[in-house]
C-alpha cells in the first residue's frame, strides 16, 4: 500500500516522544518520517531509493540527512517521494520513465526537488508512474503512460507533473500496476489506466485513458489500488473488493475475479486497508489486524507461508493496538497506536527493519532506533605523496561496532569506505598531489549513524617517477606499456588475454614475455594486440571469430605474429574483430563480420587480414563494438558496420558494410567507439558524440539516443578521450584536468559514486593527466610522471592492486619489476625451459611500493628470502619453505630494496621493491 491521506485517526500520535509520523513500503525498501520531522529509510538501495547518496542496503531504520521539516512520505517500486512542511515535493530512486518528475530519466540517490511549487498535499507511486494532489484539489500525473495510467487521454509518457483536467475537488488517490483510483470530495470513485482484470470496478475490462466515474455511490472514504485488484472503504465502515482474485485477495472465499465492487462480509467497523501483490490487510476500529490472500513469504502474519489463502479476512494474533497498514511487494509494516511499528514477510534486503535478512511469517516488533553519539575533533597528519593518517576523538558513549569512515577526491560524501575500532586510520594507495575529503560516523549497530565531515587534505607531489607510458582497458583485463618498452597484463585471463602463457587471472601487473620494443597496444574483449618497433603485429587471447588473424579460431595464450608484414602502424579491437592500418595508408580488417564491421561489403568472417578497399590515405581507426570508425589524412570521417543505435552517425539505424563518409567536415582529429555509441575529437578541441545514450554516455545531459553527431557541451579545449565498451568516457583537457561521464555501475568514473553521469564531470584537481583508456568496467589514466591509476570493477583483479575490492575513486598501480634474473641469466636466455613454463612459475611480489607487509608467491616452493639496501647490506632475511610468504617492511627506512628469493632446484629470483 502507498497511502497518501490519513483519515479517521482517533489517537494523536504526536504526544509520544518516540514515534513515527508517517511510514510507507516499496518493493524491497521502506521509509518513514519521525515526529521530529527527520527522514529515515531501510531495505534495498540499489537504485538509490533510500536517498542517502549511496547504494548500500540498510537492515534497520537509517537516518537520511539532517533536515527535520519532512511532513509526508510515499514509497513504491524503487522510488520514494516526500513532501516538506513548506509544501515542496522531493523524489529519489529509479527514474527510467521520468517517474520522479524532474524532467530527466536519470536515477537519483539523494532527495531532489521536483519543480518549485509549494502546494503539494500528497503523492502516490505506481508501476513506473506517479500521481499527486495539490492543496487546491487539482490532480497531477507523470512517468510511464503505455496504458493510459496518467489519465491525460494519451499513452505518451511525461517526465514532469502534468495537470489532469480542471477539477479542483480531488481528495485522495492511490496507484496500482498501470492504473489508478481516486476519490473526490463528494465521495465519488474514479478510475483510469489498464483494466485487464476488472480492477476499475465498472463491470468491464476496458482500458481508460482519462478518469472515469465508477458507479454512482457517493460514500467512498478510502481506496487502495493494488496490482490488478482493488480494495475500498465506505463511510459506513464496510469493506469492498474487486478485480483479480487468483490468490483469494478479494476476501470472499473464492478465486473468482469480480468486475464490480463486492462487499466483504457484513462488518461495519473497518478502519484502514492495504494491498499489494495478491495480499490484503485491514484494521478495525477496535485495533485488531486482519489479512488474507497471497502468502508465499509469510506476509499475512499467520505463522506460515502458504502460497495463497482463499479464506475470508482472518484476524492476525490478538493485538488491539494496530492502526495503519503499509504494504510493499512482499512485506508489510503496521503502525501501532503508540507510534511504533511491527513488520512481517520477505526480508531479503532488510526491508522489515529488524536489522536482519530473516523472512518473518509472524509480526516482529521494530524497536525505536536509539541515538548514536558521534565522534568529535577531527584531524589529519602524516601526509605523504601516497598516504595520510586521519583521526578523531572518541564518542562520549562508545559505539558498539566502532566507527565508519569514508574518503574520496569528490567533496560529496562517497568513495572508499571502511570500519575500525580505533580512532585513527592510515589511508594508503592515495594519489600524489591530490585533494581528498573524508567523513566519519559512529557505528552503533542499528544503521542510522550520522556522517560528519572530517575535513580535507592534499597529498604531497610524487617523490618517485612512475614507469607507465601507455595503457589499454578491455572487457575485464588491461594491458600496459612501460617506459622501457616492456609489456604487462592483469585481470581476467580465462581466454589467455594476458599473453603470459597461462589462463590464470592476475591481480597485479604481470610481464608478457621479455621483449622491450613494444610501441602500440590495445586490449579487446578477452583478447589483445600489440605492435613492436619493427612494425610487426602480434595478437593473443580469445579467437572464436578468427580475430587473432592467424587463419585459425584457436585461442592463444602467448603473443603470435600476424603474417610477416613489418609495416603496421595502427591497430584496434572490436567485438571479435580487428582493424589495422599500415604505413602505406592501407586499411585491413579480420575476425567477426556479422554486421559488416570489416567494411569489405560482406558479412562473412575472415580469419586472415584482408585489405579494405584500395584507399591509401587512412590515418586512424577504432572499433570496440560491431561497428568501425576511421579518419583519413584529409580529416574526413568514415564509418561502417552495426547501426541499430545510430552509432554510425548518418541519421539512420541501417547497417553499412562499406565505409561511408559522415558529413563533409575535414577537421576530425581522433575517434573512438563504444559498443553501441561513437565519439570524435575535432582539431578545434570540441568533442562530438552519437548513438546509444541510455547511460548518458553522449554527455549532452540527456539519455536520448542520437543518430547524428552532437557536440558535447561547449568546451573547445579537449585534448584526448577514450570511450568504454559499456558506455563510460574518460577525457583530458589541454590544461591536464581529468573528466568522466556515462556508465558508472562499477564506479569506473572515479567520482566516488556508482551513479551514471550524463555530462562531463571533473575528477579531482590534478592537472598533469596524459594517457587514458576506458574499458567495459574500468577507466585508467597515466600522468606525465608515469603514475598509473585505475577505478571500477576488480572482480577479476583488473585494478592490478593485488586485491579484488571494487574502487569508486582512482587508485594507483605500482611499478612492477621486470622479469627476474635466475642464476644470473635473463629469463629469455640460456634456460632449459620454454617461455610458457617460465611465466607459469613467475614470482609475484605485492604490494609494490610497500608500507608494511610484503606478500610473495611462487608456483614452486620458496626456501628463503633476503632483503638488501642500496649499499648492498642485508637488512632482512626469512626462511619461508612454502609457495607463499610475507616479509614485514615496517621497520625499514623508505627507499629502494633488492629482494632475493631462493627456491627449490637452486633457482634464484631478484626483484626491486620500493618501501614508503
Amino acid at each position: 500500500m502507498r497511502k497518501i491521506l490519513l483519515l479517521g485517526v482517533f489517537i494523536s500520535i504526536h504526544s509520544f516522544a518516540q514515534c513515527w509520523q508517517s511510514l510507507n513500503a516499496g518493493n524491497e525498501h521502506s521509509a518513514g518520517i519521525k515526529t521530529d520531522g527527520s527522514l529515515w529509510g531501510w531495505g534495498t538501495n540499489f537504485s538509490g531509493e533510500l536517498g542517502d547518496g549511496t547504494s548500500m542496503t540498510r537492515k534497520a531504520p537509517h537516518r537520511i540527512g539532517k533536515i527535520t521539516d519532512w511532513k509526508m512520505i510515499s514509497a513504491g517500486g524503487n522510488q520514494t517521494f516526500a513532501i516538506k512542511n513548506n509544501g515542496t515535493l522531493w523524489a529519489w530512486g529509479r527514474n527510467e520513465y521520468g517517474q520522479l518528475g524532474d524532467g530527466t530519466t536519470t536515477t537519483k540517490n539523494i532527495p531532489t526537488q521536483i519543480g518549485t511549487d509549494t502546494n503539494w498535499q500528497s503523492v502516490s507511486i505506481g508501476e513506473d508512474f506517479s500521481v499527486g494532489i495539490k492543496t487546491d484539489g487539482t490532480l497531477w500525473t507523470w512517468g510511464r503512460n503505455d496504458s493510459g495510467q496518467l489519465g491525460d487521454g494519451t499513452t505518451i509518457s511525461k517526465k514532469t507533473p502534468t495537470q489532469i483536467g480542471t477539477d479542483t475537488n480531488w481528495q485522495s488517490v492511490d496507484t496500482g500496476y498501470k492504473f489508478a483510483l481516486g476519490i473526490k470530495t463528494d465521495g465519488t470513485l474514479w478510475a483510469w489506466g489498464t483494466n485487464t482484470s476488472g480492477q476499475h470496478g465498472d463491470g468491464t475490462n476496458i482500458l481508460k485513458k482519462i478518469p472515469t466515474q465508477i458507479g454512482t455511490d457517493t460514500n467512498w472514504k478510502n481506496v487502495d489500488a493494488a496490482d490488478n485488484y482493488s480494495l475500498g472503504l465506505r463511510t459506513d465502515g464496510t469493506l469492498w473488493a474487486w478485480g483479480q482474485n487468483v490468490y483469494g485477495q478479494l476476501g470472499d472465499g473464492t478465486n473468482v475475479s469480480k468486475k464490480i465492487p463486492q462487499q466483504i462480509g457484513t462488518a461495519t467497523d473497518w478502519l484502514y486497508i492495504g494491498a499489494k501483490n495478491g495480499a490484503a490487510f485491514a484494521t478495525k476500529t477496535d485495533g485488531t489486524l486482519w489479512s488474507w490472500g497471497y502468502n508465499a513469504f509469510g506476509q499475512l502474519g499467520h505463522g506460515n507461508d502458504t502460497s495463497s489463502a482463499t479464506f475470508p479476512p482472518t484476524q492476525v494474533g490478538s493485538s488491539t493496538d494496530n492502526l495503519q497498514i503499509y504494504v510493499g511487494k512482499n512485506h508489510v509494516l503496521v503502525k501501532k497506536t503508540d507510534g511504533t511499528f511491527r513488520s512481517c514477510g520477505l526480508n531479503s534486503s532488510g526491508q522489515l527493519g529488524d536489522n536482519t535478512t530473516i523472512e518473518r511469517d509472524s509480526f516482529v516488533e521494530i524497536a525505536w532506533p536509539e541515538v548514536c553519539i558521534s565522534p568529535t575533533q577531527f584531524s589529519t597528519n602524516n601526509i605523504t605523496s601516497a598516504a595520510a593518517t586521519i583521526s578523531w576523538t572518541a564518542a562520549t558513549q562508545a559505539p558498539s561496532k566502532g566507527y565508519l569512515y569514508m574518503y574520496s577526491t569528490n567533496p560529496t560524501m562517497s568513495g572508499n569506505n571502511g570500519t575500525t575500532a580505533s580512532t585513527t586510520v592510515n589511508l594508503t594507495n592515495l594519489l600524489p598531489a591530490t585533494t581528498y575529503y573524508w567523513w566519519v560516523a559512529s557505528d552503533c549497530g542499528f544503521s542510522q549513524a550520522v556522517w560528519l565531515e572530517g575535513g580535507s587534505f592534499t597529498t604531497l607531489p610524487a617523490t618517485e617517477p612512475g614507469c607507465w607510458k601507455n595503457v589499454s582497458a578491455g572487457l575485464n583485463h588491461s594491458i600496459g606499456l612501460k617506459k622501457d618498452g616492456t609489456l604487462w597484463g592483469w585481470g581476467d585471463n580465462s581466454d589467455g588475454a594476458l599473453g603470459d602463457g597461462t589462463t590464470i587471472n592476475r591481480n597485479i601487473p604481470t610481464q608478457i614475455g621479455t621483449s622491450d620494443n613494444w610501441v602500440k597496444i590495445v586490449a579487446g574483449l578477452s583478447y589483445s594486440a600489440g605492435i613492436k618497433a619493427d612494425g610487426t603485429l602480434w595478437t593473443w587471447g580469445w579467437n572464436y571469430d578468427g580475430q587473432l588473424g592467424d587463419g585459425t579460431t584457436v585461442n592463444k595464450t602467448l603473443p603470435i605474429q600476424v603474417g610477416i608484414a613489418t609495416d603496421w602502424v595502427n591497430i584496434t579491437t572490436g567485438d571479435g574483430n580487428m582493424a589495422a592500418i599500415k604505413s602505406d595508408g592501407t586499411l585491413w580488417g579480420w575476425g567477426n563480420n556479422k554486421s559488416g564491421q570489416l567494411g569489405d561489403g560482406t558479412t562473412v568472417n575472415k580469419t586472415l587480414p584482408i585489405q579494405i578497399g584500395t584507399a591509401t590515405d587512412w590515418l586512424s581507426v577504432s572499433s570496440k563494438g560491431n561497428h568501425t570508425l576511421a579518419i583519413k589524412t584529409d580529416g574526413t570521417l568514415w564509418v561502417w558496420g552495426d547501426n541499430k543505435f545510430g552509432q554510425l552517425g548518418d541519421g539512420t539505424t541501417v547497417n553499412k558494410t562499406l565505409p561511408m563518409q559522415i558529413g563533409t567536415a575535414t577537421n576530425w582529429k581522433a575517434i573512438e567507439g563504444g559498443r553501441t555509441h561513437s565519439m570524435g575529437l575535432k582539431t578545434d578541441g570540441t568533442i562530438w558524440a552519437w548513438g546509444d545514450n541510455r547511460w548518458g554516455q553522449l554527455g549532452d545531459g540527456t539519455t536520448v539516443n542520437k543518430t547524428l553527431p552532437i557536440q558535447v557541451g561547449t568546451a573547445t579545449d579537449w585534448r584526448n578521450f577514450s570511450s568504454g565498451t559499456n558506455g563510460s568516457t574518460i577525457a583530458v583537457k589541454t590544461d591536464g584536468t581529468l573528466w568522466t561521464w556515462g556508465y558508472n555501475a562499477s564506479g569506473q568514473l572515479g567520482d566516488g559514486f556508482t551513479v551514471h553521469r550524463s555530462t562531463p564531470m571533473l575528477i579531482g584537481t590534478t592537472t598533469d593527466w596524459q594517457s587514458i583508456s576506458a574499458g567495459a568496467q574500468n577507466t585508467l589514466a597515466i600522468n606525465t610522471n608515469g603514475l598509473l591509476v585505475i577505478s571500477g570493477s576488480n572482480s577479476h583483479g583488473e585494478l592490478g592492486d593485488g586485491g579484488d575490492t571494487q574502487r569508486t575513486i582512482f587508485t594507483p598501480v605500482g611499478c612492477p619489476a621486470n622479469n627476474v634474473v635466475v642464476n644470473g641469466t635473463s629469463a629469455n636466455k640460456g634456460l632449459n625451459m620454454d617461455k610458457a613454463s617460465f611465466n607459469a612459475d613467475q614470482l609475484k611480489v605485492y604490494p609494490n611500493p610497500v608500507y608494511d607487509i610484503l606478500n610473495l608467491s611462487l608456483d614452486q616452493k620458496i626456501l628463503s628470502v633476503a632483503v638488501y639496501n642500496t649499499a648492498g647490506k642485508e637488512v632482512l632475511a626469512k626462511v619461508i619453505n612454502d609457495t607463499k610468504g610475507t616479509l614485514n617492511f615496517s621497520a625499514l627506512l623508505p627507499g629502494i630494496y633488492q629482494v632475493i628469493v631462493h627456491s627449490v632446484n637452486g633457482a634464484v629470483k631478484t626483484v626491486k621493491v620500493i618501501k614508503r
